[in-house]
């Protein structure tokens, strides 16, 4: 009896395995396609996660909706492409039926997650004068902004003038702009402390 039960469990188990992997495959076919498209097409952050949410029938005909997550480290921001039934075809970009967006619609709004402020704390950041200072001043930059460059340029004199009266501290933001590298931001991050270097420009 106990044989013929455990015989009975073993076939069951296969039966599912087998009826269910072409639903899976497929479905895992779907969103590879979805999340490799958008990973190749959209410029993201580096070390931006992309997850697959959810897929189904779509307003465009033989396509899905598939819904994709992009974790940010301050938020997670839903997003939906669509995919031919086949996994080949994938369009990118808002749908508008009779005025509506349907894709913004669809995905929904983004989740904005909590930020630990200590991240934020002047003292772990490099900076220059001191701490008792009449006028901080806290400036996120970026090494290829030529805004960030123009904006030292023109206060480094006012920090030489009034080094008792100004402290200033230093806020990486390592935004980059279209065909530049992170280079420049990662050997920044790396100096840590010294900040020396920064005060030749930024």
């Amino acid at each position: 009896m106990v044989k013929k039960s455990f015989i009975v469990g073993i076939c069951l188990l296969l039966s599912v395995f087998i009826f269910s992997k072409p639903g899976l495959s497929q479905g895992d076919k779907i969103g590879e396609a979805a999340i490799n498209t958008f990973r190749t097409q959209i410029r993201l952050p580096q070390g931006t996660e992309i997850r697959f949410l959810e897929k189904k029938e779509s307003p465009i005909p033989d396509f899905y909706s598939v819904k994709l997550l992009l974790v940010f480290p301050d938020k997670e921001v839903p997003a939906v492409i669509y995919v031919d039934k086949e996994g080949e075809k994938v369009f990118i970009g808002n749908l508008f039926i009779k005025g509506e967006n349907v894709t913004m619609k669809e995905a929904g709004p983004p989740k904005i997650n909590k930020i630990d402020m200590t991240l934020l704390d002047m003292d772990k950041s490099p900076g220059t004068g001191p701490k008792g200072a009449k006028v901080t001043l806290v400036e996120f930059s970026n090494f290829e902004c030529p805004h960030c460059m123009d904006s030292w340029t023109k206060l480094k004199p006012l920090l030489g003038k009034y080094p008792k009266d100004i402290r200033y501290v230093f806020k990486h933001f390592p935004f980059q702009p279209d065909g530049k590298t992170f280079e420049l931001s990662e050997m920044g991050r790396c100096s840590g402390g010294e900040f020396g270097g920064l005060l030749a420009g930024p």
